[in-house]
């Protein structure tokens, strides 16, 4: 695994959590308006995953990496 795999997975993960409150966000003005119910427990759930997406920590693999690669800069 190198550093920019490591970079794009949070921006990745920042991205689909990005896409996933917009959706929440569309689910809660039709959940308003058109489907009341439905819509706005759809919204909720878009919201929860989109915030888990958003506060995603790094996955272990790239903590490693980087904690290899800045032990290398100090060197």
């Amino acid at each position: 695994m190198s550093t920019l795999d490591c970079k794009l997975e949070r921006v990745s993960n920042a991205m689909v959590g990005a896409i996933l409150v917009f959706i929440g966000l569309v689910f809660t003005l039709l959940g308003i308006t058109v489907i009341p119910i439905v819509g706005l427990f759809i919204a909720l759930a878009a919201f929860v995953m989109g915030a888990v997406f958003l506060l995603a920590p790094r996955s272990k693999a790239c903590a490693l990496v980087i904690q290899k690669v800045r032990g290398a800069d100090k060197s």
